[in-house]
């Protein structure tokens, strides 16, 4: 039988470590656990709008417009105002972030071999499909009109 104090225990290990290991490794481009996030997905997704990026990274709102904010400032992001819908912005990167994309790609490739180092490797999709379920279930029970039970 699983030890459900277990899961939320080494869950919480997990996702403590990983990110002062990844922050540790992005600390020089200034960069934080989640912002090296926004740059992988804006250069996947050239032209995403604040609103669509949060649905690809699980942040709310506020998180997704301090975020960009700092990417900004730091010369990393451009944010354009959408000239169809005036309302929304588009985000792009900027020469400095088109440079500095495949530094983080390294690095997060490395620590996602990190992670997944002990993991016996014909486990290692699996691992992942459980670890999207596990994220995806929590995000939408914290969800508005959720009852959080």
């Amino acid at each position: 039988m699983i030890d459900l104090d277990n899961v939320n225990m080494w869950l919480a290990v997990a996702a403590k470590y990983a990110g002062i290991s990844i922050d540790r490794k992005l600390k020089p481009e200034g960069l934080g656990a989640s912002l090296y996030y926004f740059i992988l997905k804006i250069h996947d997704h050239d032209g995403i709008s604040q609103l669509e990026l949060g649905e690809y990274i699980y942040l709310d709102q506020s998180g997704i417009a301090r975020g960009i904010q700092q990417l900004v400032e730091l010369g990393y992001v451009d944010k354009i105002r959408n000239q169809k819908d005036k309302r929304t912005s588009n985000l792009y990167l900027t020469q400095a972030g088109k440079d500095i994309y495949s530094q983080i790609y390294d690095k997060v490739n490395q620590q996602n071999e990190l992670l997944i180092k002990n993991v016996p490797v014909e486990q290692r999709e699996q691992f992942e499909q459980n670890l999207q379920i596990v994220g995806q279930t929590i995000f939408n029970e914290l969800q508005p009109g959720k009852s959080g039970k």
